[in-house]
């Protein structure tokens, strides 16, 4: 008698979870009714049972292909955070929509609006306090929910430039390595204050092929690390592909970087 009215329980809440979806309830609703569905954290089975809504031959009617994503997204997060696991099936569907979505962006950039960032702030060098002026022009992400977070200007890459351009001694003459560098803007401040090499990389090839075109916006040299145009040019940046979950150390330290940021 108990068990069954234990699964009655059950397959109420997972309804419930299931009408959230189809209303459009935020994804922090949706989430929360995924672990109450799965006595306190998102299952398997109830990844399977929500991975079974969102992706039927009715759904697309219902709710754009966006919300969804956001909702894999979300899920996948909490569950590799909480440590357990994440059904293969859930990835693979997650992956394809992100693949669908990096094809699209490169044929359509109207998700993308270009923005100048403008800093006036004083240098420190313990021998003068100058004002120093600088205008970036970058091409970014209008819309950071549908994941395309490496070409989203973050507010840390906005107080880490404002740093560098305050105390340029720091960082004027030294190799700089920058691990996901997004849409490239603390690079251009490294190339500003004279840094001698500056070594942007990302592991996502939209947002590499973003950076390197705001490189260009900017005027700043992106030839080949053999180029004689690079070692002639002012502007010693380079724009690397590079996956956090492939790189060893050693791979860092072949670069001979004096300062890195990731």
């Amino acid at each position: 008698m108990a068990d069954a009215a234990a699964q009655d329980t059950t397959e109420q809440r997972l309804l419930h979870l299931k009408l959230a979806f189809l209303a459009g309830e935020p994804p922090a609703c949706v989430l929360a009714l995924a672990r109450e569905a799965g006595g306190g954290y998102i299952t398997p089975h109830v990844q399977k049972i929500l991975l079974e809504t969102c992706t039927g031959s009715n759904v697309e009617r219902c709710q754009d292909s966006i919300y969804t994503t956001i909702i894999f997204k979300k899920i996948i997060s909490e569950v590799e955070l909480s440590s357990n696991v994440v059904i293969d099936e859930l990835y693979e569907e997650f992956a394809q929509r992100m693949l669908s979505k990096a094809k699209d962006s490169l044929l359509n950039k109207t998700d993308h609006i270009y923005k100048e960032i403008s800093f006036l702030s004083s240098t420190h060098n313990n021998i003068s306090s100058k004002l120093v002026n600088v205008v970036a022009r970058l091409s970014c992400s209008s819309n950071m929910l549908e994941g395309d977070t490496g070409c989203s200007l973050w507010p840390s890459s906005l107080f880490l430039s404002e740093f560098i351009l305050s105390y340029p001694k720091f960082f004027s003459t030294k190799c700089c390595f920058e691990l996901g560098s997004g849409v490239g803007l603390v690079g251009i401040c490294l190339n500003h204050v004279g840094a001698s090499k500056v070594i942007l990389t990302d592991g996502d090839p939209c947002t590499l092929r973003n950076m390197k075109e705001n490189m260009e916006l900017n005027n700043l040299c992106i030839e080949q690390e053999d180029s004689r145009v690079l070692k002639e040019s002012k502007n010693k940046v380079e724009c690397k592909y590079l996956s956090w979950e492939e790189v060893s150390e050693s791979d860092l330290w072949g670069y001979q970087p004096d300062v890195i940021k990731s």
